[in-house]
């Protein structure tokens, strides 16, 4: 009997994990030797905008080096990996409760662990193209929302809701936009049929993520009126849309890494393929925060959208799956967004 890819699958993404990990700390040296006070201006509120406000994985780190013997290099590079392993398999996770997965068979489960690994290795390979603490971290957030929006946890809603907010609240100190795009999207697709598929009730989900875009909110108003309300953009523009436009430079990393992204929206909008409610959901939110990165961020710097792209990768893979095999479905329709 043929094996489960599971086992070797986990194995391969330990060590993409740890592999990241070590580009990571090498980088986080290289960065750290040349400043020695890399990241201190958060840390003292001296920062400009945006990165004033990013401050959740610097200050987590910080706090570290205080009461460790670990330098800032080191509890950096400690963070990134902790967040990529929740990532990862999570996302491994998700793919395997799928009903793609679970009816592709043996070879079919193969054939799909291997484009999961594939493009999680390509979309960590830009990790390190103009690196930020947040990135990884803002991966697992997503990741985990994802399960919360999928997995249904106990018999009542509490936990989920709980769980809902605490991540919102830590996305807020990390990167408000991700998690304004995330919830928005939810409540987009709650306002659709497959919105009754989520994990909690569509009525508890739509209360939820109303109060997770409040937190998020809030506490984003907090940190640029009233924690550091001097933190400006310096010789920096805001939007960055007409320098996306005209600038050609830009454009090739961007079509480099959107691919996977641009390939999976046109199969779910125009082919109809299958894509379950919280993985609806995600790419809404991920829609939507392309639109605001490319507005108000350099299309060049593509780890912006990469915790968004990371947490596709399920539906990625159950699209390829779907187009390479011959997976019957029972009861579940190919449509999804109609």
């Amino acid at each position: 009997m043929a094996q489960d890819p599971k086992k070797i699958t986990s194995i391969l993404l330990v060590v993409i994990v740890l592999t990241v990990g070590w580009l990571d700390y090498w980088s986080n040296s290289q960065a750290s030797y040349r400043d020695p006070r890399m990241w201190m201006d958060v840390v003292e509120g001296t920062a400009h905008a945006p990165a004033q406000y990013r401050l959740g994985v610097i200050d987590t780190a910080y706090f570290l080096t205080r009461h460790t013997h670990l330098g800032l290099r080191h509890t950096l590079t400690l963070l990134d990996v902790i967040a990529a392993f929740i990532a990862v398999f999570v996302l491994f996770m998700m793919l395997r409760r799928s009903a793609v997965y679970r009816e592709a068979g043996t070879a079919g489960q193969w054939f799909g662990a291997a484009g999961f690994v594939i493009l999680v290795q390509f979309y960590l390979a830009w990790l390190l193209w103009y690196q930020r603490p947040e990135t990884l971290a803002t991966a697992a957030i997503l990741a985990l929302a994802l399960m919360l929006l999928t997995v249904p946890l106990g018999r009542g809603a509490g936990v989920a809701v709980i769980g809902f907010l605490i991540l919102a609240a830590a996305q807020a100190f990390v990167r408000a936009d991700v998690g304004f795009a995330l919830h928005l999207g939810i409540l987009l697709v709650c306002l659709t049929p497959i919105g009754r598929g989520f994990a909690l009730s569509r009525r508890v989900q739509v209360s939820t993520s109303l109060v997770a875009l409040l937190i998020v909110m809030g506490i984003q108003f907090w940190l640029m009126r009233r924690a550091f309300p001097h933190a400006d953009y310096g010789g920096t523009k805001v939007v960055q849309l007409l320098v996306n436009l005209t600038s050609p430079r830009l454009w090739m990393p961007f079509l480099l890494f959107i691919g996977p992204f641009a390939w999976t929206l046109w199969k779910v909008v125009k082919r109809r393929y299958l894509a379950d409610p919280a993985d609806a959901a995600m790419l809404v939110g991920a829609v939507i925060f392309s639109g605001m990165w490319l507005v108000v961020g350099l299309m060049a710097e593509v780890r912006i959208f990469m915790p968004f792209a990371l947490a596709l990768t399920p539906l990625t893979t159950q699209i390829v799956m779907q187009q390479f095999l011959p997976i019957e479905l029972r009861g579940t329709p190919k449509s999804s967004l109609s």
